[in-house]
């Protein structure tokens, strides 16, 4: 038999190399079955093992051999990918000011509780590119209801305006102003709350901000009584605890919905804003049917560090706010009577409810009383 040539060797050891653990492995059974399996269905295999014997054991021994190192090859492979991602460098050095930051505990209307969360943290990027944070939240303690608000707000350099699309300069520091506002208490009020956050940037790198302390202005409540230690014991129980949902159900709704079609002209008037704003949103600056644009139509909405006037839009080049929406409201409201106007004005005020069907709307009926207001004055 001719030898086996040098140049075919690396593609064999190649190929032998690129084969899967489990098919090594089987092709080894397959030898040690050869070897050791009885007979079986009338099947003699005695005379096969003395004449290829040898065989059976040179292949389940070297496939048994092959599967080994080429488990371990794997293993090894994976240790040195996981060294690898572990020692890559990230691209942020967060470190925490301590002294500028704060949480407090707000009650909410319905008896729920809203923690809030503010945290400066200097971010200093490593690399030779732009790097933009994307999110944050809180790991730990973990919130027992859901994360209502998180945002990362980084000034544009030169400029003293934050904003969530601005990035972090190539090789420089800015500093990062976290907001997070979870539902539920994280904490007891008045006390420091220990808190580890979050924070993914562009990449989707997570980084880690562990056992940040975090001080409050919060006082310390007074010593709940035995009375409301029970009523607070027994409002974690299931079923006497009632879920966020139930209480805001059991609230009710301003009676001046019901009109029975007084003020359907006025609905007509808050569908068609409504319209309005689902064609204009707030991207173009329409805002509705106001022709709200730019905060410095000059500038085109910046201003330059050093030269910021006294007012961003100049008084000879300001434009008077307006809609038709709200000249029809206006008209509809000069042609009532002075009782029926009180009542027209309790009727747009209850509809900043949250269910109120024009909550979409709500700035518009917020602007539509100040008019009312600046009417009377």
């Amino acid at each position: 038999m001719a030898d086996l040539p040098i140049g075919a060797l690396g593609p064999f050891l190649s190929t032998l190399r690129t084969l899967p653990v489990w098919l090594l492995a089987g092709l080894a059974l397959v030898g040690y079955a050869l070897l050791f399996l009885p007979s079986f269905g009338g099947v003699e295999i005695d005379a096969l093992r003395k004449e290829w014997g040898i065989l059976f054991w040179i292949e389940a021994v070297a496939f048994s051999i092959l599967a080994l190192t080429r488990s371990v090859d794997a293993i090894v492979r994976a240790y040195q990918a996981h060294r690898l991602r572990t020692d890559e460098r990230p691209a942020l050095r967060l470190v925490p000011r301590l002294r500028q930051c704060w949480w407090h505990l707000a009650k909410q209307k319905d008896g729920s509780f809203i923690t809030q969360i503010s945290l400066d943290v200097e971010a200093t990027n490593l690399t030779d590119h732009p790097v933009r944070i994307i999110k944050a939240r809180i790991i730990r303690p973990k919130p027992k209801i859901f994360l209502v608000h998180g945002d990362v707000m980084l000034p544009s350099k030169g400029s003293p305006y934050h904003s969530e699309k601005h990035a972090v300069p190539p090789r420089d520091t800015a500093t990062a102003s976290i907001h997070l506002m979870v539902r539920g208490m994280l904490a007891t009020r008045g006390k420091t709350l220990r808190a580890t956050i979050g924070i993914t940037d562009q990449f989707g790198h997570e980084y880690r901000l562990k056992r940040v302390v975090i001080p409050t202005h919060d006082p310390q409540p007074p010593k709940p009584s035995l009375k409301e230690r029970i009523k607070t014991l027994l409002g974690s129980i299931r079923p006497f605890k009632k879920s966020h949902r139930d209480i805001e159900a059991a609230m009710p709704l301003p009676s001046e919905w019901q009109h029975g079609g007084k003020f359907d002209a006025v609905d007509l008037v808050l569908n068609e804003e409504k319209r309005s704003y689902a064609a204009n949103n707030r991207e173009r600056g329409g805002l509705g049917s106001l022709n709200v644009t730019l905060q410095s139509e000059p500038n085109y909405g910046w201003t330059e560090v050093g030269k910021i006037p006294e007012l961003l839009w100049p008084k000879d080049k300001a434009k008077t706010i307006s809609s038709p929406n709200l000249e029809r409201l206006l008209k509809l409201h000069q042609s009532l009577p002075l009782s029926e106007k009180e009542m027209l004005e309790r009727y747009l005020t209850s509809h900043l409810h949250r269910k109120s069907p024009f909550a979409n709307v709500g700035y518009f009926v917020a602007r539509e009383e100040r008019h009312f207001q600046a009417n009377l004055s």
